[in-house]
């Protein structure tokens, strides 16, 4: 099975990296950048408790240095700022009933595998030419506190390897064939584009206004004539044509999800994403050829993370959790 939140640790090295060298090849501006602010370490405020899981400490510091490891040198409004600590610390609760419960069950990382993901870091931060201290940093993170992640993750692929069974996993992929073998539908699609800062009165209309569409289509309107005629997509020109895109990774959710879900030929109900409002009509499918040995470690990975959700929800409802952030 892979270890997919080691390798998000990883990955974040590695985009620590791709930033100092971003910026470092930007010109400098002659004009100062407007003030804004990113997470800073105030002295009085460092050992500040901002929750306390079951006993289990977690400090303004450490919550800091999370966020700064989001941020990964960028700056950010206040607003954001202050958006993000609420997310990540909640990760952290998640972390430390996850850690609790390993403990609990005497459940831990090998010592030499934790040291062997070090040393791979290590040479790809060397490798890029950077000091491995100045990219932690960068990440609000120390060698220990890198370690104590990367051991809590392997103790939990430990756990999770006894868990996601090969029958387990092949049972999920039957079920969700057409997400991982591969397919990929054709569908084309109308859009009635609502503005982020629309007023509810406006996001109404845009959806009376799509479903007036589809009964335009129901009553005979060809699909791409009406996708010319009404669509804010650039794709209106092609009479809403998008090509063919895999269940994953190309299209945004519940999009994705509702051109896989319809029979070729079938029109959509209306379907809300961040850009408006859509209506989808899937006019192709190509059959996926991946087979179940190919996308086993994917599909265990899958269900390892919804054995990481599950068990912290049971966590949750026995834990004392107080936030003081």
């Amino acid at each position: 099975m892979r270890l997919s939140r080691v390798v998000m640790i990883v990955c974040a090295v590695g985009a620590a990296l791709a930033y100092t060298r971003m910026t470092a090849q930007q010109p400098q501006s002659k004009q100062a950048a407007p003030p804004v602010r990113s997470v800073g370490a105030d002295p009085k405020a460092t050992e500040s408790v901002v929750a306390v899981v079951n006993d289990e400490k977690i400090t303004d510091t450490e919550l800091n240095a999370a966020v700064n490891g989001q941020l990964r040198g960028r700056q950010a409004p206040p607003e954001r700022v202050q958006e993000l600590r609420g997310l990540v610390l909640q990760l952290l609760v998640d972390r430390r009933l996850i850690g609790q419960f390993l403990a609990e069950k005497k459940i831990a990382a090998d010592p030499n595998e934790v040291d062997s993901i070090i040393t791979d870091i290590k040479k790809q931060v060397a490798d890029a030419g950077r000091s491995f201290e100045d990219v932690l940093k960068m990440q609000g993170q120390t060698e220990d506190s890198l370690r104590k992640r990367i051991a809590a993750d392997l103790a939990f692929r430990k756990y999770a390897e006894t868990g996601v069974t090969d029958a387990a996993a092949q049972e999920y992929f039957k079920a969700h064939q057409q997400e991982l073998d591969g397919t990929e539908v054709q569908a084309s699609h109308l859009l009635i584009k609502v503005e982020k800062d629309a007023s509810e009165k406006d996001k109404q209309a845009a959806q009376d206004k799509v479903k007036a569409i589809r009964q335009e289509i129901e009553k005979g309107l060809d699909f791409a004539a009406a996708a010319k005629k009404y669509s804010a997509c650039p794709s209106s020109s092609e009479g809403g044509d998008l090509g063919f895109f895999p269940r994953h990774g190309k299209m945004v959710e519940p999009f994705a999800a509702t051109a896989f879900a319809l029979k070729d030929g079938e029109l959509s109900h209306p379907v809300e994403t961040q850009f408006g409002w859509h209506l989808i009509k899937v006019t192709g499918r190509k059959t996926g050829e991946k087979d179940f040995g190919q996308v086993q470690d994917e599909v265990k990975e899958v269900l390892a993370g919804q054995l990481w959700d599950k068990t912290v929800a049971q966590q949750r409802q026995g834990a004392k959790i107080e936030i003081r952030n």
